[in-house]
């Protein structure tokens, strides 16, 4: 289970940071509108409390399971 789980972590990761990048990459974001600082942050902000959650989630699981096992 720990390996597995490494390697996931690892491409969720990569997968963050290149959609992280992309956000403040792109010159005009998803609705037509110039992409100033202030949207690609509050973008980014967004992005990274969805991300932030999914990983509370796992490593909640993640506990549950170890709890579990023992």
């Amino acid at each position: 289970m720990g390996s597995g789980f490494k390697v996931f972590q690892i491409f969720q990761f990569t997968l963050f940071l290149g959609v992280s990048v992309f956000l403040f990459a792109r010159s005009v974001d998803g609705t037509g509108a110039e992409n100033t600082f202030d949207v690609a942050f509050f973008s980014f902000s967004i992005w990274l409390g969805f991300y932030l959650f999914l990983l509370a989630t796992e490593f909640g699981i993640r506990f549950l399971l170890v709890i579990k096992k023992k």
